[in-house]
């Protein structure tokens, strides 16, 4: 379970902020269980309203093992990596 993204619909229902981002309710479930994530666009956009950064929101995605071996700086070009 996403706790953050539960924590962020507070005591609205999930049809509620679905409608909000664009996505059904089923989506949105799906997002909060886990099984499925919304694409880039939605998840700054989650960020930018919640306050809460991405990587905590979804930490299931960020949280493996390239980024936990930094090769997330690789991956996006950095020249340091």
């Amino acid at each position: 379970m996403r706790e953050k993204l539960i924590q962020f619909r507070g005591e609205r229902n999930q049809e509620e902020i679905a409608r909000q981002y664009g996505v059904t309710q089923q989506a949105w479930s799906q997002w909060e269980i886990g099984t499925k994530s919304p694409g880039v666009v939605i998840m700054k956009r989650l960020e930018t309203d919640s306050g809460i950064p991405m990587e905590e929101m979804f930490a299931d995605i960020f949280n493996n093992e390239d980024l936990l071996n930094g090769k997330e700086q690789k991956r996006r070009g950095d020249p340091a990596a």
